[in-house]
Parts: structure tokens; C-alpha cells; sequence
């Protein structure tokens, strides 16, 4: 199958043939097959929805998130923290630094790019065999829908983002007049306040005030502000930008994230509100799906770890036992579950009473320590399947989260692609990190339903077989 770099630019894809390097074309014809790699992969859908001879969606490579899966290396190790096609190449030293990219260039650009894929390909067997097995399967999937869109209803989304702008600047207000704080939504002066006030930065700035604001009102405020935002932005994205009056367009990543997390942006459906959610709604005649796994993260780290008394609290309510433990209070299971994640990210801000929680539990420290140790030796972690992340020179506190969240990745992408492939009346709408959004025709609902059940629960069983695992299934996303 022919492989092609494509580079979108002057109103024009341009191709070079990986296989033949002298074969450039400054106007690529596009047709049914061959491989595509490009970094320009919403682009290019676009462009392939035009285009009437084109009936299959062809294999397509995304070199963001492929240098992502291949490079094995979190932001700590980057030089780079917003990812471009331009920084990636020099940073791997393919590319001059002072490369810059023009009509007379263009050329040399694809090339470059050939290089980095051939490189990167060839970096590490374990990885090239899942991008063979696993991922190039789910970018199928999320491409498939990329192309065809998310059925919104935008009415709705107009009357979300009218409330959203009044939340936001009824937020401003109290923070201005009250606390005299004038720049709340700056980053710096985010990340200089969490600073001051002596909270460790875990994960985001984002997750960093969720964590803290319980306690702290400006945390609460600012935490309030940013998630509004974030939702009325991706409102407002899928209202402006190229869609329909039924659909938006969302850019689906298959390896957004070092643990491989799918993510979606502009718009980013994942992270809305459950209150917000209300916009994505089925098209005429179906029904949507929602499943997810209960208590995924800690499930999987009952499991793993072999802890006994953590495999039976997770037949109960892992995350209302910790509440119950800390604030003397199995209502707050949303707090609890923040404090979970602090212990997985390593942050070593955690309160006394939170620490007592996590050390009763021996074969979850001995797990811990080995991972530490693994670290330690081979200067990486990874999970069954590969999806390693290298660590630096520097002490690290991620091994854990790592282990766990690339497996609940491994888990989730097996039980999509099986969904997929063996029920096919089943439509993919929108990825979470322990769940999906689906839709299915009114008259095959009810018959499918279990049955998407029973392949999540399986690969969940897959992976942790010390648990049973749960999943909940709504038809709404609501």
C-alpha cells in the first residue's frame, strides 16, 4: 500500500511519496487507498468529505499523536510544551533550528516528515506492534466519526452559552470586588497563587483548584470560572467553525495523551459539564447510550495490586469508604475521589488522615514500591501492551497513575474496537476516559444494549481478573 506524507499549505495539499521520494506532487489526487500521514488531520477529513470518488476513508496517520506514542516521553521530558509539526522536528534534531518553513521549502518539509515517521516507526518494536494492533484500529473509529460528525442541537447550545457567559462574569465580579483579584483568568497569576499558598501543582492548574476547593474559597471561585469558560469556548467553537445545522465537527486525537488517552478538541465534548451535556443529542430515530465503568482507576488498582482488602472494598464503594474515612461523611464520594487521585499523582501535599487511609492498604504499598523500583532501574513503566513513558533524571512521582491510567486506556480502546467490529448496528459518537456516548436506532436498543455490556465488563474481566468489574449504562449523556 502506497504511503504518502501530506502537507497542506497555499491552498494545496502536497504529497510526497514515502516509498519514492522523488514522486512530489504540489496538487496530491486523492483516491480509495494508500496511506496518508499528515499532522493535518481535521484538514484533511474536510477535505476528503468534498471529494465525491472518495467513498472509504483511507488509512490515516496523525503525526502528533503517533511522535506522541512512539516518543514515550511526558511534557517533563520535552523541550517543547505546545506540540507543532516544525518544534517536533527540531526537536528531534531532523530539521535545523533555524529551519523555516516557505513556497521554496516545501519540499524539504515533507521530507523531514518522512524522516520523522520512518524514525519514530522504527524506534521501539513493542510500540510499532500496538500502533499496528490497537491504534491504528481506533483511528479508524474516531476518524469514521470525525468525518460524519456529532449530532448538536444548537438551540440549546445558544441558551447554554448565554447562562454560561452570565456565570462567568457574576465570577469575575466577586473575585474583582471582593478579593480585589483583577486577572483571575491570567495563567501565570493562577499558577503563582496555587504557588503562594503552598499547593502542589498535580496534573493541571485546573485539577490543582478542584482539589483545593473545599477549602479554599478563591480556589472554589477561580476553579468555577475556568470550567465555565472551557465549556462556553466549545460551545461557542462548534456554533462558528466548519459543521452543519445538525452536526459538529470535533478533531478526535487516538494518542492524545502520554497514558493514550483519546481526546477530542475544538469543540472538547469531553470535558463539558454533565449539566452542559444537554447539546449532544441523537439523530431522528435513535436513541443514545452511555456507558461507563464504576470505579474504573481504582478497580483496576485493586487488581493489579492484588490488595485483598482494596479487591473487597471495590465490590462495595472504594471512593465512599475513603470519604467515609477522611470527612467522616460516604456523601462526599466526589471529594474522595479528587483525593484518590491526588495519592495516584504522587502529590505529596496530602493530609495526615488522607495518608493513614491509603497505608492501611499493605499489597497497594508493596505494588507502589515495586513500580518505584521499576522506575528506578529501567528509567521507564508501562503496561502489558506496552504504552511506556520514559522518566528523566529527576525524581518522579506519576509511576503509578501511569500503570494505571494507560491500562484503564488499554482496557477501554479494547472494549471499542470490539464494540465496533462485532455490532455494527452500534454508531460511535464521543469518547470519555471510562465510558463512550453512542447512538442506536429505537427498534435494535434494547437488544444491543446488554450487549455492549457484556464486551465492556469482558475486557475489564481481561485485564483485572481479581475483580468483577461494573459498568452503568443511562440513555442519556446528561
Amino acid at each position: 500500500m502506497t504511503r504518502y506524507v501530506l502537507l497542506f499549505i497555499e491552498n494545496k495539499w502536497h504529497s510526497l511519496n514515502l516509498d519514492q521520494p522523488e514522486n512530489f506532487q504540489e496538487d496530491h489526487q486523492f483516491g480509495n487507498d494508500g496511506i496518508l500521514i499528515t499532522f493535518q488531520t481535521p484538514e484533511l477529513l474536510r477535505h476528503l468529505k468534498k471529494i465525491k470518488r472518495v467513498r472509504i476513508i483511507p488509512k490515516i496517520v496523525d503525526l502528533e499523536g503517533f511522535e506522541k506514542q512512539m516518543g514515550q516521553e511526558g511534557k517533563d521530558l520535552k523541550s517543547f510544551k505546545n506540540w507543532t509539526m516544525l518544534a517536533a522536528l527540531k526537536y528531534h534534531n531532523i530539521a535545523n533550528h533555524d529551519f523555516k518553513l516557505s513556497s521554496s521549502t516545501i519540499r524539504d518539509f515533507l521530507g523531514y516528515m518522512a524522516v520523522l515517521y520512518e524514525y519514530l516507526l522504527q524506534k521501539d518494536n513493542d510500540e510499532a506492534k500496538r500502533f499496528e494492533d490497537l491504534e491504528q484500529k481506533i483511528n479508524h473509529i474516531i476518524y469514521r466519526r470525525q468525518f460524519l460528525g456529532v449530532p448538536i442541537n444548537f438551540s440549546i447550545a445558544e441558551s447554554v452559552c448565554t447562562q454560561l457567559e452570565k456565570d462567568i462574569y457574576r465570577t469575575k465580579n466577586i473575585l474583582q470586588l471582593k478579593y480585589r483579584i483583577f486577572n483571575p483568568d491570567n495563567e501565570e497569576w493562577q499558577k503563582q497563587y496555587l504557588l503562594k499558598k503552598g499547593y502542589k501543582l498535580i496534573k493541571s492548574t485546573l485539577f490543582t483548584f478542584k482539589s483545593w476547593r473545599n477549602e479554599d474559597d478563591i480556589c472554589l471561585l477561580v476553579y468555577e470560572m475556568i470550567r465555565n469558560q472551557k465549556d462556553l469556548d466549545s460551545l461557542l467553537f462548534m456554533q462558528s467553525h466548519w459543521g452543519s445545522k445538525a452536526n459538529a465537527y470535533p478533531k478526535y486525537l487516538g494518542f492524545g495523551t502520554i497514558t493514550s488517552r483519546i481526546t477530542m478538541r475544538e469543540p472538547s465534548f469531553q470535558n463539558l459539564r454533565k449539566s452542559n451535556r444537554k447539546v449532544v443529542v441523537a439523530d431522528p430515530f435513535h436513541k443514545l447510550l452511555y456507558i461507563d465503568y464504576s470505579q474504573f482507576e481504582a478497580g483496576i488498582l485493586a487488581s493489579l495490586s492484588g490488595d485483598k482488602r482494596l479487591i473487597e472494598l471495590y465490590n462495595t464503594d472504594i471512593y465512599e469508604d475513603l470519604a467515609k474515612f477522611v470527612f467522616n461523611d460516604g456523601t462526599k464520594r466526589s471529594d474522595a475521589k479528587v483525593i484518590f487521585y491526588r495519592y495516584m499523582y504522587g502529590d505529596t501535599t496530602l493530609g495526615s488522615k488522607e495518608l493513614q487511609y491509603f497505608k492501611r492498604f499493605t499489597g497497594l504499598q508493596s505494588f507502589k514500591e515495586k513500580i518505584d523500583l521499576e522506575m528506578k532501574n529501567n528509567l521507564k513503566v508501562g503496561t502489558i501492551n506496552a504504552n511506556y513513558r520514559y522518566r528523566g533524571e529527576e525524581d518522579v512521582s506519576w509511576g503509578l497513575s501511569h500503570v494505571i491510567q494507560a491500562t484503564a486506556s488499554l482496557i477501554y480502546k479494547k472494549a471499542l474496537i470490539r464494540v465496533f467490529v462485532e455490532l455494527d448496528r452500534v454508531k460511535f459518537l464521543i469518547p470519555m476516559h471510562d465510558g463512550t456516548v453512542y447512538q442506536i436506532a429505537n427498534m435494535w436498543y434494547d437488544e444491543l444494549k446488554p450487549k455492549i455490556e457484556r464486551i465492556y465488563i469482558e475486557e475489564f474481566k481481561r485485564a483485572c481478573p481479581k475483580i468483577k468489574g461494573r459498568v452503568n449504562i443511562k440513555d442519556t449523556f446528561e
